[in-house]
């Protein structure tokens, strides 16, 4: 993810409104405007992208805006500005495409002809929660423990280290696995320290190419004042985060030439304005992740060897997910309850079939893809519980066609098996995904319990509670045990 941690000015009311239609401007300006509200206008994808740079309190979005499409836009505001939250407009027909913006992350979407009403009071809604995503990690205890939470020992090692190095000035190197926290734990740190009321400026080093990666971190000079020798500056994300931390994301994707001023940046802490000869002091604490292999990349010549031993010195490897499942009911728990406050819901329990699942699944994507999943369950289940259907479909499957993979369990592929066969391999894994839980498997197959121990009877299964055909068995009877 390339996400700027870039705060919404304290105070800010600018509502920056993506939409072609002049008429719909002037009604939605209007009704801002008595509630309070600024709004400022881009007729196109490319114009909002561009105007997000100095980020609204909220964007509303048009979805069928001329050129760079709505959905586009909503995912340049979701990686870059996060905290920014996004309404969609959509046509009464195009209900489904409001429903795919909320699973990328909209706040809401709102149909036309618009209830004006109703779409103030939902900015309102929105522009309060996106204040709320800007306050000191301190104000919410709950969103502190969020930033490393679990119970085991790598978490406890991780919050200690956290703590430890909050008390130094010390530049760090975070690694680990795409999508495992190494972000939230750079913010972790930073909250710790005593930079935490200095600002937390963080640019993506593997999505902003060559030169422009330099005018990001360092700025871009827009000329000389004619009355001095003096250069006019844009300032880049280094000044910008004077008196607190600059995170480095991916700062092996970082290209060679930029590597260097990286390095005059870690050595000397100023920046060097070639066009004055001048060097510009800067107090800057530095966290740099990387889900690469440095040390293989300085071997192959793409990464330097002075840059990644001077990052090196202190280095933090985040586990993956997977190590630590142990945390999983932990943290979809504070996942659940977050996705309940932004939605205004109920935070939905996760039935133990569903959590079978959730609890053999490999997580390739972590921590980053478990709060997808999540999103995704809780949109899609009814009745305040989280259940197998609810779940997305990629943890059912796996990509080998001569495997399907439930809940981690392995089984052959079915094709060429007779319908006795696949009922009795079908009634097996499930059982054994739901740990002998024959009201669970009676759900996730949608028979009734009772049909569970027929089909345990005719098919002549185990019952995996006493390991005993089940065959000629009444329920609830235990079997006779002979003895010699």
């Amino acid at each position: 993810m390339k996400i700027k941690d870039v705060s919404i000015a304290k105070g800010n009311n600018r509502i920056l409104l993506v939409e072609a239609d002049d008429s719909i401007q002037r009604i939605v300006a209007y009704h801002l405007k008595k509630a309070g509200f600024e709004t400022e206008f881009a007729e196109t994808g490319e114009a909002a992208i561009a105007q997000s740079q100095n980020p609204p309190a909220c964007a509303v979005i048009d979805l069928m805006i001329p050129g760079t499409c709505g959905l586009s836009v909503l995912k340049h505001f979701r990686e870059h500005f996060f905290q920014v939250p996004v309404i969609v407009m959509a046509g009464r027909g195009e209900a489904t495409d409001g429903l795919t913006a909320i699973r990328s992350g909209a706040f809401d979407y709102v149909t036309k002809p618009l209830d004006v009403g109703a779409f103030v009071a939902t900015i309102s809604a929105a522009v309060r929660t996106g204040q709320s995503l800007t306050q000191h990690v301190s104000e919410f205890p709950g969103l502190r423990d969020t930033q490393w939470i679990g119970q085991s020992s790598s978490a406890h090692i991780l919050r200690e280290t956290a703590s430890a190095l909050g008390a130094t000035q010390a530049d760090v190197l975070i690694t680990g696995p795409e999508g495992c926290g190494k972000r939230l734990f750079a913010r972790m740190l930073h909250h710790v320290s005593a930079r935490s009321r200095g600002p937390l400026i963080s640019v993506h080093c593997a999505s902003i190419p060559g030169d422009l990666l330099g005018e990001e971190l360092f700025g871009k000079s827009s000329g000389s004042s004619s009355d001095s020798f003096e250069e006019t500056r844009r300032s880049g994300r280094v000044q910008m985060a004077e008196g607190g931390t600059l995170i480095l994301l991916d700062v092996g994707e970082t290209p060679l030439a930029q590597q260097a001023l990286l390095l005059e940046l870690l050595q000397n802490r100023w920046i060097h304005r070639q066009a004055t000869g001048t060097s510009v002091p800067v107090n800057v604490r530095v966290m740099a992740t990387s889900r690469s292999d440095l040390r293989a990349k300085v071997e192959a010549k793409e990464f330097r060897e002075d840059l990644f031993y001077r990052l090196s010195a202190l280095t933090v490897e985040i586990p993956s997910l997977r190590e630590r499942i142990i945390d999983l009911p932990l943290l979809s728990a504070i996942f659940l309850q977050r996705l309940s406050m932004v939605r205004s819901g109920i935070i939905p329990q996760i039935s133990n079939a569903a959590s079978g699942i959730l609890k053999n699944y490999s997580w390739p994507g972590n921590i980053r893809e478990l709060e997808s999943v999540l999103d995704w369950a809780y949109l899609s289940s009814v009745g305040g519980e989280i259940r197998v259907a609810d779940l997305p479909p990629r943890l059912l499957h796996q990509s080998d066609p001569t495997q399907i993979h439930q809940g981690g369990l392995a089984v052959p592929y079915v094709g060429g098996m007779s319908m006795e066969a696949l009922e009795k391999l079908a009634v097996q894994q499930t059982l054994a995904l739901c740990q002998g839980n024959k009201a669970a498997a009676a759900r996730i197959l949608d028979v009734t319990e009772k049909t569970i121990y027929n089909k345990l009877a005719r098919l002549g299964l185990k019952d995996s509670d006493s390991d005993v055909p089940v065959k000629g068995l009444k329920r609830g009877r235990k079997p006779k045990i002979r003895t010699a």
